[in-house]
């Protein structure tokens, strides 16, 4: 048990560590106290010590980016669990169920009609359903018809 909690420890320095050094690499160069003090005054009380350029760049851009690439992230991952418990099989993919051609399907066909981005997105996610729905109906139905009588 002390294993892990110091394994999770060191994992959650790490992360923080990565998330900080996110928000301070860039083409545009925010030093790292000026970075803490930008998230911090949105808590507490400080005087401000950086410019407007700043401000925008880690709270405008860096930030949104970052939380988004955390929340995609969680989701794959979460997704990715939901699938190997699903099939108990370690190695499970997208494509075991043709998640990733329907997907790539309503994509091309939203191209295909000068859909927007949004548009193109949202016809990706409903032909990976799909091919899901598919993918699970198909078998039964094809069982239903046949004369192999299944014991």
């Amino acid at each position: 048990m002390q294993q892990y909690v110091r394994t999770m420890f060191i994992t959650l320095v790490i992360c923080i560590g990565i998330f900080l050094a996110s928000l301070v690499i860039g083409r545009f160069f925010i030093p790292i106290n000026e970075v803490m003090n930008i998230l911090s005054s949105k808590f507490l009380v400080l005087p401000i010590t950086w410019d407007a350029s700043m401000y925008n760049v880690v709270m405008e851009i860096r930030l949104p980016r970052v939380l988004g690439a955390i929340a995609v992230g969680i989701a794959l991952a979460v997704s990715g669990a939901a699938y190997q418990g699903v099939f108990r099989n370690d190695l499970v993919s997208p494509d075991l169920l043709g998640v990733s051609h329907g997907a790539s399907v309503g994509a091309c066909i939203g191209i295909l009609l000068h859909l927007s981005l949004y548009g193109v997105a949202i016809l990706a996610f409903m032909g990976g359903i799909l091919a899901v729905c598919l993918t699970l109906l198909l078998p039964k139905l094809i069982q239903n018809q046949s004369r192999i009588v299944l014991v």
